[in-house]
């Protein structure tokens, strides 16, 4: 009588493969079990075990399919622990055992959904490493196995797996209106065929929500989120529930609540020997302290997580670590300190290609340099750091509200009008104002007002201008939560790209504020799509009336 799996969401095969490989479910079986508790040590000398069941000579296709599981929940074991190089090795042996697999036996025994969650699982290491291209090479390959294989069994897991998963690197590179789509389609998939899983696309819609500042709507999907990962049973879900909680906690205004439930989900993944996952949460725990103005409490808090994100090679995530370090210098007064922890940021986001972010990164410098103006001793010394503040704020702003371009008309491109470009855009002015140059000003607001929508039925929430200008106007939520799904034959989250903008919008045009001059913001535009490298405005040029 064959063993009951069916608590265990996964990859269960189309076929047994037969009593020789008896004791390798067993083992896995054991092993899933075990990570499911949170005792990932233990489920990782099982599934050795089990590994080395299926190294011998005589190994058969159902032997080779078995090698390829757990190899696969390996690669995942050793991400949670931060050993990307390990993992990706792991799942090119888990490859290659999948092509023998079905060379010999085709899919008699669910092998290429085996194939297609390793590429799931591969694209979320090579996403976290910041090779979006090869993430998304992967996910394309799988995309077409699982189009491949037929409808029901497996082919359900995987779907949902491989949209998270496209959601999951979407939001990582900006693209938030698609990443929305392919959340909600993996919110309907999961909701149709595993339940257990809603709670992943609960918490990346969140994600998206707070990037756009729609904090009810976060709240709302956080709360989702939580109710399914704490009814799953799962210790590295319940961790998840209890960072959620912890957000709220924030946003509601409690920070001693939030700290204490961060510092709870934080020691959850330490028990469940997740260190990366544990420096993600530790990094949320110092962002939130920064927040509510604690700021010895960060910085004691971060340089342990900003040396395990760095060890791990997580790209995204360093890279936001090491702003909050420069927001910290910053606060302190300590001005050189924190330009070279945001170039070093800059440096990890140019790296992985992230566009926004970079803008992003150089407004917090704009800020800092600005902040600086205060400690000049002569007039020459604070004119010049006003124009260094300037040259890094004019450009950041122009970007922001160029992505604007990328948001189909509605709710989501308004507020992000409203809450993230606009404000960016008012930094600007307020410099240039302290520049005394009233022909960029002048330009500027031709600018804007050329770009400018209607505001959607649907009135984005306000903020007030003091609390959007500082001390970071353009910091999006960041996404430490970024689900990750529990272990199926194993399978985590990445996800794919697109290019900027949306093909389907055209850029506005430059303007020509006075055919007798020489435009004064043209060359500020060429040197914004020179350093972002994306385009901002059509090569049209018309009169502004």
């Amino acid at each position: 009588m064959s063993e009951d799996t069916s608590d265990l969401i996964g990859l269960h095969g189309a076929e047994t493969t037969g009593p020789r490989w008896a004791p390798f479910r067993e083992l896995n079986n054991r092993a899933a079990r075990l990570v499911n508790e949170g005792r990932n040590t233990e489920a990782n000398a099982l599934l050795l075990q089990a590994y080395e069941l299926t190294v011998v000579p005589d190994v058969d296709a159902a032997g080779l399919d078995g090698r390829a599981r757990a190899l696969a929940n390996l690669a995942a074991l050793a991400e949670g622990r931060g050993e990307a190089t390990e993992a990706l090795r792991l799942t090119e042996e888990g490859l290659l055992a999948c092509e023998r697999a079905e060379a010999e036996a085709g899919d008699r025994y669910g092998t290429r959904a085996v194939r297609a969650s390793l590429l799931i699982n591969r694209a979320q290491t090579l996403q976290l490493v910041g090779r979006l291209d090869d993430a998304l090479a992967d996910l394309d390959t799988a995309l077409a196995l699982s189009t491949e294989s037929e409808p029901g069994g497996d082919s359900h897991i995987v779907a949902v797996m491989l949209h998270n998963t496209r959601t999951v690197l979407l939001i990582g590179l900006e693209r938030l209106e698609e990443a929305e789509t392919e959340a909600r389609l993996t919110l309907r998939l999961a909701t149709e065929h595993e339940p257990r899983l809603t709670g992943y696309p609960y918490s990346n819609l969140a994600v998206i929500a707070q990037a756009l500042n729609d904090h009810g709507a976060a709240m709302e999907y956080l709360r989702l989120a939580e109710q399914v990962h704490a009814a799953s049973g799962e210790a590295s879900a319940a961790a998840l529930a209890t960072a959620n909680r912890g957000r709220a906690a924030l946003r509601a205004g409690d920070p001693e609540a939030a700290g204490r439930l961060l510092a709870d989900a934080e020691r959850a993944f330490d028990d469940g020997e997740e260190p990366l996952r544990a420096a993600e949460i530790r990094y949320g725990r110092a962002h939130a302290a920064f927040q509510t103005g604690a700021i010895a409490t960060a910085r004691e808090l971060l340089p342990s997580a900003v040396a395990v994100l760095r060890n791990a090679g997580h790209t995204a995530m360093l890279a936001e670590a090491l702003a909050l370090e420069g927001d910290i210098a910053a606060a302190e007064s300590s001005f050189d300190e924190a330009e070279t922890a945001y170039l070093a940021a800059r440096e990890a986001y140019a790296a992985s290609g992230g566009r926004y972010h970079l803008a992003r990164i150089d407004m917090r410098r704009s800020f800092a340099v600005a902040a600086r103006c205060s400690l000049a001793i002569t007039a020459s010394e604070q004119q010049r750091l006003l124009r260094a503040a300037f040259d890094l704020s004019l450009p950041s702003a122009l970007a922001t509200d160029a992505i604007r371009h990328q948001f189909a008309p509605g709710r989501a491109r308004e507020q992000w009008a409203a809450t993230v470009a606009i404000p960016a855009m008012a930094h600007a002015l307020s410099l240039a104002a302290a520049l005394r140059d009233g022909a960029i000003i002048s330009e500027l607001l031709e600018h804007m007002s050329a770009t400018v929508s209607l505001h959607a039925p649907a009135t984005p929430e306000a903020v007030p201008l003091t609390e959007a200008l500082g001390p970071d106007p353009l910091a999006l939520a960041p996404p430490e939560d970024f689900a990750e799904l529990p272990y199926t034959a194993s399978a985590l989250v990445a996800g794919a790209s697109g290019d900027f903008p949306a093909a389907q919008f055209a850029l506005p045009p430059r303007l020509r504020v006075n055919p007798n001059r020489p435009s004064q913001l043209e060359p500020w535009i060429v040197e914004t799509e020179r350093r972002y490298g994306f385009p901002i405005r059509s090569n049209e040029v018309i009169d502004a009336w």
